[in-house]
């Protein structure tokens, strides 16, 4: 047992350095923890605890570059806006703490729901596998009518133009799946908002508020319910994002800042128990971690049981380190001009595409750059920049040849 305990603290570390760390994703380090696991001699429960802490810590800590430098990854893409303007308002503590509850709570509440997603997963996953590709289109439609008559051909511009790069970059040969999502969703989410940023932020240094007090009130655990209950959602409807869910959820119950950031940090941190749940119950795995749990071990109700105890355990973990590293950038941000962290941040993340990705990546970089101004200088939700996603999901749902 101390063994377990031991990789599934390594595990929090890691995931907290993936987390922290632009274009380090944590299925790399699963992959490489793959392939090197038959020759470090360890046991099934200790690979599983290692796998589970990692991925559960790095749905906690990859919103702190959100915050700060509005540097995305795919499932915190769609929360740069509220929570780098916090920042950029002085409230970057209120977008640390709110992301912290709400990832904690929504991981709670995914565990105490989970004997019901059992349940009702498969349920679910057999009532709509027909309907996936209509209840895509719906979805659209809604979050585009949702921008209103003026700004309706703004939103179908972003929606077509990232559609057909996401076709682009799955039909190309130089980089894998995983690797070309990076400068993708870098350029659509990141760099846009960095220079945006730019042009209207000031080179002052931005003071931050040190004492501010979140309580725990109805709308706070109302919010992180909806987004548990949007982490199923996630797991039965492909291409959807943690941020496009939650954008559903409010147009439905109601919008704010505070709770649409709470909704979608608990939708994050959910969907990742929830991905080992749907391994168990429909036999598909919708995560990287459960993709590397499934090819390593069979997934039974022991495992299962293994899976939750782990993360529980991780998530306390990483709800403390969420909110110390937090505050330890948010003292040395303040210390610093913004406009200076700015151009470091463009600096350091074009170095970091061609690191990894190439001069190939830097051209998917800036062209994803120039489709991801459209919404933020038309002032739109950038939600519709996941048609990258979506419009190549729907032409394999749709069974529509792409060229």
């Amino acid at each position: 047992m101390l063994d377990v305990l031991t990789f599934s603290i390594l595990g929090c570390i890691l995931g907290t350095i993936t987390g922290l760390t632009p274009g380090l994703h944590v299925n790399t380090i699963a992959l490489l923890a793959l392939s090197l696991y038959p020759t470090l001699g360890i046991t099934h429960l200790e690979f599983v605890a290692f796998i589970v802490s990692m991925a559960i810590t790095h749905t906690f800590l990859d919103f702190i570059p959100a915050i700060f430098i509005g540097v995305p990854e795919e499932e915190t893409a769609l929360s740069i806006l509220p929570s780098h303007e916090l920042f950029l308002k002085g409230r970057a503590l209120e977008a640390i703490k709110i992301t912290a509850y709400g990832s904690l709570l929504g991981l709670m509440i995914g565990i105490l729901l989970s004997p019901l997603a059992i349940w009702l997963m498969p349920l679910l996953y057999t009532i709509i596998h027909d309907f996936i590709a209509a209840i895509l289109i719906l979805a659209i439609c809604i979050l585009m009518i949702r921008e209103g008559r003026s700004k309706i051909h703004f939103a179908f511009l972003s929606f077509f133009l990232s559609g057909f790069l996401g076709i682009l970059i799955f039909k190309q040969k130089f980089l894998s799946a995983t690797e070309i999502l990076f400068p993708t969703f870098l350029g659509l989410f990141g760099i846009s908002t960095i220079l945006c940023s730019l042009k209207e932020g000031s080179s002052a240094k931005i003071p931050q508020d040190k004492f501010i007090f979140i309580r725990l009130d109805q709308s706070l655990f109302f919010s992180s319910f909806l987004g548990s209950i949007g982490g199923i959602l996630i797991n039965l409807l492909p291409a959807l994002s943690p941020s496009q869910i939650g954008i559903l959820l409010y147009e439905i119950f109601g919008y704010s800042t505070r709770n649409f950031l709470i909704s979608i940090s608990a939708v994050n941190t959910s969907d990742a128990i929830y991905s080992f749940i749907a391994l168990y119950t429909i036999h598909n795995p919708r995560s990287g971690a459960s993709i590397i749990l499934h090819k390593v071990i069979t997934l039974d109700h022991t495992y299962l049981l293994f899976i939750i105890a782990i993360t529980a355990f991780s998530a306390l973990f990483a709800t403390v380190f969420h909110l110390k590293i937090g505050k330890l950038i948010l003292s040395l941000v303040e210390k610093i001009k913004y406009e200076k962290i700015s151009i470091a941040t463009l600096v350091f993340c074009f170095f970091l595409v061609y690191f990894l990705t190439g001069i190939f990546g830097v051209f998917i970089c800036v062209l994803s750059t120039l489709i991801g101004l459209i919404p933020v200088l038309s002032k739109i939700s950038r939600t519709h920049c996941m048609g990258v996603l979506i419009v190549p999901t729907l032409a394999y749902y749709l069974r529509v040849p792409c060229p």
